[in-house]
């Protein structure tokens, strides 16, 4: 909430309201909409496009399937396997027997082994299942043979493991095994390398290589685990496969585009990776890192890896790499390799840098209700609309950390900054129409159009993602001057005629883009940015974009007025309504001040009639306003008075903190003092709210021990209390503590406290305990940060369900608590299960109630006044009307008329004085005054 007590905006903010455009209420309800997608859940989703359906489809792990032709809403579809005639083969039979039997070897055919896919990963496993065991298949169009061609994971234990070809005329199948194109996990007994091809590569063995006798340890490169296909044409037409994971890292065969099968007459070294396996391109000594993706993109093949386990809690994340050679070398901004000299624990929190990290586990993002976390096994494509897509599935952040493996598919648009890296959009994919192009030939915004207050979200390299840790935004401001200030500072620039950005935060350089970019689950526009450092720290940035940050106010606000409502007492015009953008301003003006001013102080006092008020209010967002007015109706003095006469009989005490010795002004010689406890800041006290009848006291934050309090004189103390005894006061909360004091009381060990949330406290040092409202319990939200509230809590010796006990209200409401309490070592958590004689009898021993002391933890920084102590139980009439009457310009003299009087003999001689007392030195017309002891009307 943010409160802006405001006469000249325009002034302050240098903009003309002539200058702004008006946005009406229709209008702005228009604007902001609540937007909800076709989910689908797919892992491992692998992109293709179909130019015929201009369809984007997805192909994923256990079959999981889907399409889409925005990008955003995707549907369903399962794709069948072909046998012979069957083409609705089942999984049991569907990688038994390949088609292709025969390939070419030095422009000769020979002949390639029947291999039995499933026997080959099961061979060895009595408990296998093929139905689990289809991973991320990566499916591509060759143009030669004319066929849709999936490359498909059949995955076994140890290693025993395969990469097939299947092929369809049609993309959503069937599909019918052709042939393996790389087997892993073969040696000299059960798993022969006889079963497969790789004599057809080495040439004929009577036994393997000893480099194939241990297969993977931290200790070696080592060999890889053959799943994660990734398929692809390089800019020459070459046809290449990228494939592995952990074990020895990521490997790279070059494919034959005539039968989309390895490409048999190539060769490979040891020194480059591995005679059969090919190049390796990536990991390597067991390191974490699979689901390669290799896209040509603006200049560069840029390969993407996921590093991590893929659940909730293994830290899964996706590393970029660039080369200009499909077959790398491949580094990051840092001049990193993608392969390791040794092993290393390359994620979690001790993870050093190497390869671009497009983004962490996040949460609290723009309108998201729940974040992202393990994000990864993605695709690219740089699609025909001169866009690039980055497609990935994740698990979500929950803020009680419990553990969900669910997933979804999520779309991001990429863009290259000016040194040719990557950046991922902060959003998703909702439908922006910014293309390659445009990020390098137009600058979207001026320098003062990108000023502001951003969210701002750093996807830091180390994360403990045991612990489920997850990032969240801080606030910082882009200054029209180019720096940056709040949580982090430094500098930014555009590029002109681009759009190009640099940011400088903490001493590392992020080169990134800024756009227009929709939010997620809303149609709302922000100022995007998006960057990296050479380090691979990936940083975004959002604010609203004013006109839609105007029309989410003006959707979701709740005014504290409307037309005809009866003012009897003061309405807080700025802190009863929530401002929830960085850009928006509040102002709000009177057509008669004298009655009801600009916040809403109600000023009855010699009020003849009823009279109506004009309130407007004025909403500012940059070039933007809304303004609406609403007629209200202010009660003259008498009809303002309440019906009720009893709410001040019982009253002992009555601090408002006006006169010089702080007295009771029920019994002046009863004084408060302004104390402090070791190097806490004393309170003071002043007349800044504007709200309030003359002074508040400020009490400051302060620890146990260090405590900055009033203490007063216990106008209870020798009461027996018979008939209970009610404390109320006015509160302005600076922050949501939710543990330090407002008030208390100790005796003898014995302790009575109520912190901001409504949590009151009683322990006598002897096992006897209530807690209401305990925050590990319960977070009330009853006292808003920022605003004036009434608090009136009772006490009372008897008790029952509904009555009796302990009572609270908030603003003349009863309010709703939670109870645990423990009474001669009997636990209870009703209203009814303590004993409050012992409560009621230490307030009747305490020599002193303090403001901001009392508690275990310390004092809260809040402003108090009007503070009030009663000898009996106030009824909820009662409440209602005391928070009435001490809410306005005057209590019309029921606590003895001392302040009238006060008042009076301050404005003689000719000094004309407001209604509080306060020297006017230029009166408005149409105001009441007083001059010479009388009130005037200026007219």
């Amino acid at each position: 909430m943010k409160q802006l007590y405001i006469l000249l905006l325009a002034l302050l903010t240098g903009t003309s309201a002539s200058a702004q455009t008006e946005l009406t209420t229709s209008e702005a309800k228009s604007l902001y909409k609540t937007v909800s997608k076709k989910r689908q859940s797919v892992h491992d989703p692998s992109v293709v496009y179909e130019p015929n359906s201009k369809r984007y489809y997805i192909f994923g792990s256990h079959r999981a399937q889907a399409y889409t032709t925005d990008l955003q809403n995707w549907t369903w579809f399962t794709s069948p396997w072909k046998v012979g005639n069957n083409n609705n083969a089942s999984n049991e039979s569907a990688f038994v027997t390949p088609k292709v039997t025969k390939v070419k070897k030095g422009g000769v055919e020979v002949d390639l082994p029947a291999f039995n896919a499933k026997d080959w990963a099961g061979r060895t496993d009595a408990s296998y299942n093929i139905n689990g065991n289809m991973w991320a298949p990566d499916v591509i169009w060759n143009p030669v043979m004319q066929k849709w061609c999936q490359y498909l994971s059949v995955n076994g234990d140890k290693w025993h493991s395969s990469i097939i070809l299947l092929t369809s005329d049609n993309i959503e199948g069937p599909y019918e095994y052709q042939a393996p194109v790389v087997i892993s996990g073969f040696d000299n007994g059960s798993h022969s390398f006889k079963d497969t091809d790789v004599e057809l590569v080495l040439g004929t063995m009577t036994t393997l290589p000893s480099r194939y006798n241990t297969w993977v340890n931290t200790f070696i490169l080592g060999m890889p685990n053959n799943i994660d296909p990734c398929v692809f044409y390089d800019e020459e037409g070459k046809l290449w496969m990228a494939y592995g994971s952990w074990s020895g890292g990521i490997f790279i065969l070059e494919l034959d585009e005539e039968t989309g099968l390895r490409d048999y007459d190539v060769t490979y070294s040891v020194a480059s990776g591995d005679p059969y396996f090919g190049k390796r391109i990536a990991g390597g000594y067991y390191v974490s890192g699979e689901g390669a993706y290799i896209e040509y993109i603006g200049g560069y093949y840029y390969l993407f890896m996921s590093y991590g386990f893929l659940d909730q809690k293994g830290g899964y994340e996706m590393r970029v790499f660039r080369s200009k050679k499909p077959d790398g070398p491949y580094t990051d901004g840092g001049t990193r390799s993608a392969v390791f000299p040794s092993y290393s624990l390359n994620y979690g929190p001790n993870a050093t840098a190497r390869g671009e990290k497009l983004m962490g586990p996040y949460s609290h993002w723009g309108y998201m209700s729940q974040g992202e976390r393990s994000q990864g096994h993605n695709s690219v494509i740089a699609a025909p609309d001169d866009r690039t897509y980055l497609i990935y599935h994740t698990r979500f952040c929950n803020d009680n950390k419990d553990v969900n493996e669910g997933h979804q598919v999520r779309v991001h648009q990429l863009f290259q900054n000016k040194n040719g890296w990557l950046v991922a959009s902060p959003f998703e994919y909702n439908g922006e129409t910014i293309t390659n192009t445009d990020i390098t030939t137009k600058q979207p915004f001026t320098t003062d159009e990108i000023a502001g207050t951003y969210q701002l979200l750093v996807h830091k390299i180390p994360n403990n993602h045991s612990n489920l840790e997850q990032v969240e935004p801080v606030t910082v401001s882009l200054n029209a001057d180019g720096t940056i200030t709040g949580s982090r500072t430094g500098t930014w620039r555009i590029e002109e005629g681009t759009h190009y950005i640099t940011l400088t935060l903490s001493n590392s350089i992020y080169y990134g883009v800024v756009y227009e970019e929709t939010m997620d689950y809303t149609n709302m526009h922000a100022v995007a940015i998006t960057a990296v450092s050479n380090g691979g720290v990936s940083v975004w940035a959002y604010k609203l974009h004013p006109k839609y940050e105007l029309a989410y106010q003006v959707k979701t606000q709740k005014l504290p007025v409307s037309n005809n409502k009866i003012i009897k007492q003061n309405t807080d015009l700025y802190g009863s309504m929530s401002i929830y953008g960085d850009q928006t301003t509040l102002e709000w003006t009177s057509s008669n001040p004298a009655v009801i001013n600009n916040y809403g102080k109600y000023y009855p006092l010699g009020l003849a009639e009823d009279t109506e008020v004009t309130l407007t209010a004025r909403l500012n967002c940059s070039n933007y306003f809304w303004q609406e007015a609403y007629v209200v109706k202010a009660l003259s003095e008498e009809n303002a008075k309440n019906s009720n006469t009893t709410w001040a009989d019982g009253m002992l005490a009555h601090y408002v903190f006006d006169d010089a010795e702080l007295a009771n002004k029920l019994n002046p010689s009863e004084k408060a003092l302004l104390k402090k406890n070791g190097t806490a800041i004393a309170p003071t006290v002043d007349d800044t709210e504007l709200l309030r009848n003359g002074n508040t006291v400020h009490l400051n934050f302060g620890a146990n021990g260090k405590e900055s309090y009033v203490a007063i004189p216990n106008p209870l103390k020798g009461k027996d209390l018979a008939n209970g005894a009610t404390i109320s006061f006015f509160v302005k909360r600076t922050d949501d503590n939710l543990w330090d004091a407002l008030f208390g009381m100790e005796n003898n060990g014995q302790r009575l406290y109520m912190t901001g949330n409504l949590y009151v406290g009683f322990n006598n040092g002897s096992g006897n305990y209530v807690d209401i409202n305990h925050p590990e319990t319960v977070k009330t939200g009853k006292l808003t940060p920022g605003k004036w509230d009434m608090v009136t809590i009772t006490f009372s010796r008897t008790v029952n369900s509904s009555s009796g006990g302990i009572t609270i209200y908030v603003n003349g409401n009863k309010t709703t608590d939670k109870y645990k309490e423990s009474l001669n070592g009997k636990e209870a958590t009703t209203k009814q299960g303590f004993d409050y004689n012992l409560i009621l009898d230490l307030m009747a021993s305490s020599d002193e109630l303090w403001l901001g002391k009392g508690s275990f933890w310390g004092s809260a920084d809040v402003r108090l006044d009007d503070v009030m102590v009663y000898d009996r139980v106030l009824n909820l009439l009662d409440v209602m009307a005391l928070q009435q009457m001490t809410d306005r310009s005057n209590m019309n003299g029921k606590t003895t008329g001392i302040e009238e009087n006060v008042i009076i003999e301050k404005c003689k001689n000719d000094i004309i004085c407001d209604l509080q007392g306060r020297r006017i030195e230029n009166p408005r017309r149409g105001g009441l005054y007083i001059r010479n002891g009388k009130k005037i009307l200026v007219r």
